[in-house]
């Protein structure tokens, strides 16, 4: 029996291996005509919605590590919708891992086109950047858990408030009561960004950073972005709890975090607290936009002079409590410029 088995045990390991190598060449052309199909799909689907969808040819490729569906020329546009937002790409390849479908990663290729509707018009946009990767996982249920956006060395035309970045990252995370911090029926955001230029005059601090960071959560998720809809997440007690804002420049460093909501008029309202080494740039960035008494930009100095230490590096820092309400924003009590509705 001994020598039987060392005779034969070759054969048969090696006539597994290929038996397991063909099955799962067939397992593997079987998951691409599935996205093949999901794709078509997925497609009439969002027609039968109203949603523009246009798409090139497609291919499959990546044996045997993964599946890349590849989609030439996709755009997308939804005119329902009360921006109309539209995206469209030279090509997009979709990454999937075949032990793994719940995980999804989009990588554009060539310049991406925006378009929305703002109030004074039609707005347009074209984004370039360097790599562009977006992973994407849903629960075994199917259902979008999180969102994860990695832009390097972008640069914008048109109307895009952000003109040119080294890297942006965005965060998009879906709460069922997983835990204290996840509470039901929230989502968390965050957004931070490396060597980032802005449309000049679109922030009172400045148009250039070297850091930024922007994480909250909303309390409950909006149903949608209408005036009604806004509404409505309004009267729910609706609610963004700023966990960390942070920015730096060459001459100013803040972190912040604090609670904003919306009023009756549709204006933000909530308070914030400010720790900000650079005092001076950050109160004259920000009355510069208001219509503050040069008496009162004085006093409102001689109040922050009066509250900054000097932290362990030998840095004049201070912490600032600011104010929205009743469309004004207010530092120290100090009245500094006039907040209109959000939409």
């Amino acid at each position: 029996m001994g020598a039987f088995l060392r005779r034969w045990i070759g054969p048969l390991v090696l006539l597994l291996v290929l038996g397991g190598g063909v099955g799962y060449w067939f397992y593997w052309n079987h998951l691409a005509e599935g996205l093949r199909a999901g794709l078509d799909r997925w497609v009439a689907d969002r027609r039968a919605e109203g949603v523009d969808v246009r798409h090139g040819p497609v291919e499959v490729s990546g044996f045997p590590y993964r599946l890349l569906l590849t989609v030439d020329t996709p755009a997308i546009s939804l005119p329902r919708q009360p921006a109309a937002p539209s995206w469209s790409a030279g090509a997009l390849d979709v990454y999937f891992q075949p032990w793994n479908l719940r995980h999804v990663i989009l990588q554009p290729q060539g310049a991406q086109q925006l378009g929305w509707n703002a109030h004074d018009g039609r707005k347009a946009a074209v984004i370039r950047s360097a790599d562009t990767r977006i992973s994407v996982r849903f629960s075994d249920a199917g259902h979008l858990e999180t969102i994860a956006t990695d832009v390097h060395e972008m640069v914008a035309d048109g109307d895009s408030p952000v003109r040119q970045a080294g890297r942006l990252q965005f965060h998009y995370r879906d709460n069922d009561g997983q835990a204290p911090e996840r509470p039901k029926d929230s989502t968390n955001l965050a957004l931070t960004g490396d060597d980032i230029v802005l449309t000049a005059g679109l922030v009172p601090i400045g148009d250039t950073y070297q850091q930024a960071a922007l994480s909250v959560l909303l309390r409950p998720l909006p149903a949608g972005t209408t005036p009604a809809a806004l509404d409505a997440w309004r009267d729910a007690s609706g609610v963004i709890d700023v966990s960390r804002i942070a920015f730096l420049t060459d001459r100013l460093r803040v972190s912040g975090d604090g609670t904003v909501a919306l009023d009756l008029n549709r204006r933000p309202e909530g308070a914030m607290t400010f720790v900000v080494h650079g005092a001076d740039q950050f109160i004259d960035a920000l009355t510069a936009q208001g219509r503050m008494s040069e008496i009162a930009r004085v006093g409102l100095r001689m109040a922050v002079s009066a509250l900054e230490k000097t932290d362990k590096e030998g840095n004049r820092t201070v912490t600032l409590p600011l104010t929205i309400q009743d469309g004004i924003v207010s530092l120290l009590g100090f009245k500094l410029f006039p907040v209109p509705p959000a939409y």
